[in-house]
C-alpha cells in the first residue's frame, strides 16, 4: 500500500504581509468614504451667507518672480517689502518701485548664534533698519539689524509664545502659553524695562494650550488697537495696548462655533493637546491697515459658483469702527494657487503666491 504523504502549508510571509496591507488600504478607503459623506466637510453646503463685491476694486499692476519658495511678508517700508523664504537666516528685499529689484540679505544673527543658542520655532519682523526675532519656544527676543553684528537678547519668563505684534519700538503684544490654566493669554511686553503684563479677561480659556483659539494678531497704527481673528470661528477680538477688550465683532460667514475638536495624546512618555477632529479653517489670512479688515476667508458664499470660488482668491472688507461688512475683493489664481499671505497698504494689496510677488492697485474711496 502505498504511503500517503502529508504535508504542512505555512502561508508566504509576503503574502501575508500584502493581504495585511490591502485590508489595510481598503479600511482607510472606507472610512474617507463615510467622512465624506457624513461629515461636516467645509463650503459642500450652503454656508447660510452672500457677499457683495466692489466693481474694479482690484487691478494687478505689477508682478515679480522669484526662484525662492516664499513664505511670510514680515515688513515694509515706503520703497521696500521684506519676505523670508524656505532658507533659514535669509530675508529677500524686494523694491516697490517699478524697477523690480531684488536684494537677497543675511541676517547676522544667525550665522553666529542661532545654532549655539539651540533655538527653535523662530518668527522674524523687520522695522526697518532694525531686525527683532521672535524665538518662541525659548522664549526670548532678539533685536538687531541689517549691517551689524551686535544684538540685544531679552529671555521672557517660562511659557512659550506663538503670535506677535509690534505696537511700537518698545512694546510688544504676544500670546502667550499660561501654565496655570494651560492655554494662550495676551501679554504685553516692554523690550527696553523687561516688564510683563497679562491681560485680564480678553481670551477664551478652553485649557487645550490654545489650539482651539488659534488665530492671527494684527496692530493698527491709524486706530492703536490690536486685532485677533480666529481661525477655526467667525470671532475677532479687539483691544487696546492697555490689554484693554474693546470690540468683539464677527466674520460674514455664519460659523459662531468652534468645530474643532482636541484631547491630550501621549506618546512614549510625552503628553501633549492636539487635535483630534478635523481643522477646517474659517480665516485663512488676513491684514489691518487704516481701520478696515481684509480677511481671506475659505468658505464660499451662497451666490458664488464653485468654478467662481475655486479660481480666485476672496478678500472680504469690514469696517473695525462699527464691525459693519463693507464688501469683497477677489483677486484672479496664480499659475493655479491662490493667495498665501497679503498685506493692505495704503491704497495696494501685495500678495503673496508660491514663487511670485503681484502688487495690486486698490479702488480710491475703498478706505473711505
Amino acid at each position: 500500500m502505498a504511503g500517503i504523504a502529508c504535508y504542512t502549508v505555512y502561508p508566504d510571509p509576503d503574502m501575508k504581509s500584502y493581504l495585511y496591507l490591502l485590508l489595510t488600504l481598503l479600511s482607510a478607503g472606507v472610512i474617507l468614504l463615510l467622512v465624506f459623506h457624513f461629515g461636516d466637510i467645509p463650503n459642500r453646503y450652503k454656508n447660510g451667507f452672500k457677499r457683495k463685491y466692489f466693481p474694479g476694486a482690484c487691478v494687478a499692476v505689477r508682478k515679480i518672480d522669484c526662484k525662492d519658495t516664499l513664505h511670510e511678508i514680515i515688513g515694509t517700508t515706503p520703497w521696500n517689502i521684506y519676505i523670508t523664504t524656505a532658507t533659514e537666516g535669509e530675508v529677500l528685499q524686494l523694491s516697490r518701485g517699478p524697477d523690480n529689484t531684488v536684494r537677497r540679505i543675511k541676517i547676522p544673527f544667525f550665522t553666529r548664534f542661532y545654532d549655539s543658542l539651540g533655538l527653535g520655532s523662530l518668527s522674524i519682523k523687520i522695522d526697518s533698519p532694525y531686525i527683532y526675532l521672535f524665538a518662541e519656544n525659548k522664549p526670548a527676543i532678539i533685536k538687531t539689524s541689517f549691517d551689524s553684528g551686535s544684538f540685544e537678547v531679552r529671555v521672557l519668563p517660562p511659557g512659550p509664545f506663538t503670535r506677535e505684534a509690534m505696537a511700537g519700538a518698545d512694546c510688544f503684544i504676544l500670546r502667550k502659553f499660561d501654565p496655570r490654566i494651560t492655554d494662550q493669554v495676551f501679554v504685553r511686553y516692554t523690550f527696553s524695562t523687561g516688564s510683563l503684563k497679562k491681560e485680564d479677561g480678553i481670551s477664551q480659556v478652553y485649557g487645550d494650550g490654545g489650539i482651539i483659539t488659534d488665530g492671527q494678531l494684527h496692530f493698527d497704527p491709524e486706530t492703536k488697537k490690536l486685532y485677533y481673528i480666529y481661525f477655526y470661528k467667525n470671532l475677532l477680538l479687539a483691544f487696546d495696548t492697555a490689554l484693554t477688550i474693546t470690540n468683539r465683532f464677527f466674520s460674514i460667514d455664519t460659523v459662531g462655533s468652534f468645530k474643532i475638536r482636541t484631547a491630550m495624546v501621549r506618546n512614549e512618555g510625552t503628553a501633549a493637546f492636539t487635535n483630534v477632529t478635523p481643522a477646517h479653517v474659517i480665516n485663512k489670512a488676513n491684514d489691518v491697515r487704516q481701520g478696515l479688515l481684509f480677511n481671506m476667508s475659505a468658505l464660499k458664499a451662497d451666490n458664488e459658483s464653485d468654478k467662481f470660488f475655486s479660481d480666485n482668491s476672496i478678500l472680504d472688507v469690514v469696517d473695525l469702527k462699527t464691525g459693519v461688512y463693507r464688501g469683497s475683493i477677489y483677486l484672479p489664481v496664480l499659475n493655479g494657487s491662490k493667495l498665501s499671505r497679503f498685506i493692505a497698504s495704503d491704497s495696494s494689496v501685495i500678495g503673496l503666491y508660491t514663487n511670485s510677488v503681484v502688487f495690486y492697485d486698490l479702488r480710491p474711496g475703498l478706505h473711505r
